[in-house]
Order: structure tokens, then sequence, then C-alpha cells
């Protein structure tokens, strides 16, 4: 068994689609949540699941990372995630845990990465540089802030009418498939690397023979592996020929993204609806009504989409409220106006 810690710094869906993506197997499990901020609310969505949270404040990072390392040799965790963690990694970590900890940052590194460069401050830049693709980066983390080795890329095409907001929205959809897989190719990493014999005290090749590849995805998403049902019987007049690495690897593939659809879409279902962005209204409040008002009514209704799809239901639902408040008041506004300023104004 594997033991992943998560370090996160907010809502937390993407650690619950890492959860939920190996709940089923027997190979690999979230066995801690790290968050560095009290409110994040990572930490009663994973509550729910009865992962171990542990709040890590500010000063202990600083100060102290030795106390964060002790909690993870503990937890005797393989691998290290980052999932919207907002922090700098303490380089006493990072050589505690070589070539083990790995993050996701929302563009096609090494381009817009660096220092002060996550969640939509990538996006705005992204946009504004007029650019026709951006991606998301799986990479191992390093002492440079984003210049660790990449570990996987994925591109998404940016159209004309993409806004930071859109952007993001197909950022995230594309971080729900391709972290799991990350995380997986991480893992086999580290089981390729050599060992110390305790005989011997040398090192050498991996020990024993290990699973084919789609017997070990199968194991991971604890899904029986049938051989007979990844290649059709050989048509007669055929020799029987075994399975090939290649038929392996996309039968695989097959089983992975399957289970990541049926993931991803338990998520969905399991968020609630996207709060009313009321923006036609704010727009109609702007022209007919009161300028300023309505102008305060659309911002707040752009909001909405971008915090629902961020994982911030909360902000989203709050956005939405103030959107039709604003557009309450210009309305009032509009009306007074028209029904008591305008006719006084005529009279004199």
């Amino acid at each position: 068994m594997k033991n992943l810690a998560i370090l996160a710094s907010g809502s937390g869906t993407n650690a619950e689609n890492i959860y939920n993506f190996f709940s089923r197997g027997n190979r690999v499990r979230v066995s801690l949540i790290i968050y560095d901020r009290a409110s994040a609310g990572v930490a009663p969505r994973m509550q729910a699941y009865g992962v171990e949270t542990v709040y890590v404040p500010k000063s202990v990072w600083l100060e102290h990372p030795e106390e964060i390392i002790d909690i993870l040799r503990a937890h005797e965790i393989d691998l290290v995630v980052l999932a919207g963690f907002l922090r700098v990694i303490p380089p006493q970590i990072t050589a505690a845990y070589p070539d083990r900890i790995i993050n996701i940052h929302p563009s096609l590194l090494p381009a817009y990465g660096g220092m002060g460069m996550f969640g939509h401050k990538v996006h705005e830049a992204v946009i504004a540089a007029g650019e026709t693709k951006s991606g998301v980066t799986v990479h191992y983390v390093s002492d440079e802030v984003d210049g660790g080795e990449i570990l996987m890329q994925e591109e998404v095409e940016i159209t004309p009418e993409d806004t930071p907001a859109t952007l993001e929205e197909k950022i995230h959809s594309v971080e729900y498939s391709l972290f799991p897989r990350a995380i997986v190719a991480a893992l086999r990493k580290l089981d390729d690397r050599p060992v110390e014999h305790p005989a011997t005290g040398t090192t050498g090749a991996t020990p024993p023979p290990i699973p084919t590849p789609a017997e070990e995805w199968a194991e991971t998403l604890g899904v029986k592996y049938d051989e007979s049902k990844i290649m059709p019987p050989p048509m007669p007049g055929t020799s029987d020929t075994p399975v090939n690495d290649a038929v392996e690897d996309t039968a695989a593939t097959a089983m992975v993204s399957s289970q990541m659809v049926q993931h991803h879409n338990k998520a969905q279902d399991d968020m609630p609806a996207m709060p009313s962005t009321y923006l036609v209204w704010s727009v109609i409040m702007t022209v007919l009504c009161c300028l300023p008002a309505g102008i305060v009514a659309i911002i707040f209704s752009t909001q909405v989409s971008s915090k629902y799809y961020a994982g911030d239901i909360e902000g989203a639902k709050k956005a939405s409220d103030r959107a039709q408040i604003w557009i309450i008041v210009a309305f009032v506004i509009g009306v007074l106006f028209n029904t008591l300023y305008l006719p006084l104004a005529l009279l004199v």
C-alpha cells in the first residue's frame, strides 16, 4: 500500500478528486491532508471521508519545517502531492523527500510559472498575452519555484472568446483527469528505483517480477483483471498470440479513462447547482435604469461562475446574492428617477 499526503490551501476539489480516484483500489490511499490556512475548505471536505487532516500554521513552515517532516514520516508517506498549495516548500523538506513531492500548475511550464504565478493570476496573464494555448503541468518540486522536472503536461486550446474565467474552467477539467494519472506515474517511478538488498548491502535491479501494466492498473483501480475481455478471440485459422505490452497499455488507459470520467461526473453530481449569475438582468438595469449600480451588479454577476468552478461554492452564492441586491438597487433608483426627478425637472 502506497500512502499519499496531500498539501492544500483552498477548498480541496483536487484533493477530493484524487481521493475518489484511488478509493476503490487497494494499492494507493490518501492517508493525510496537511493544510496551512485555518479556514481552508479542504479540511471539512476531506474529514467527511474519514481522512486525517492536520493544520500546520505559517510559523511552523517558516521556522520549524522539521516538524512537518516528522508528521510525514509518522504516517509513512511515500509521495507528497501539492494540490492548490500556495506556500513554498522549505528546502529541508525537499531534501528529506527528493523526487517524492509533486505539484500541479495551471500552465505549460516553464511559461507563466514562478513566484506569484498561481490560480486566476496565471489565466489572466495568459489571456492578456494573447496566447492560443495553455495547459496543465505536473512537476516534481525543487528548491526553485515551479522549476522541478516535468512529469506530465496536457495542452488546452484557447479561443478568441475565452476569458480568464472560461480558461480556468477548461484547466480545472484537465486537472481532474491529468493529476491522478501523474500520481500513478510518479509512484511507478519510485518502484523502478534501484533498491538496497539487505543481504549484501549492494544496490541492484528492482525486486521480483511486477505485474503487467494492465494488471497493475486494474489492481490500482480495484477492478478484476480479465485478459479475455481485453482482446476478442482469435479468428478461425489464426494462432493464439499473447497480449503484448502495447495492447495491455491501451487497455489500461481505457480503464483509467473510464474510471476518471466516472469520478469526475460523480464530483460534478455531488456539487450543488451553480447559483444564478443574474448577468442579463445586470446588463438590462445598467442600460435602462442606473449606470453606477448596474455596473456593480455586473461585477458581482461575473464573479459567480469563476468562484463556482474554483470550488468556492459559498463565495459564488454571496456573489449571486450581491448581484441580485444591486439589480434591485438599480431598479429602485431608475423608478424614483423616472417618477419623481423627471416630472419635477419638466415642471421647473
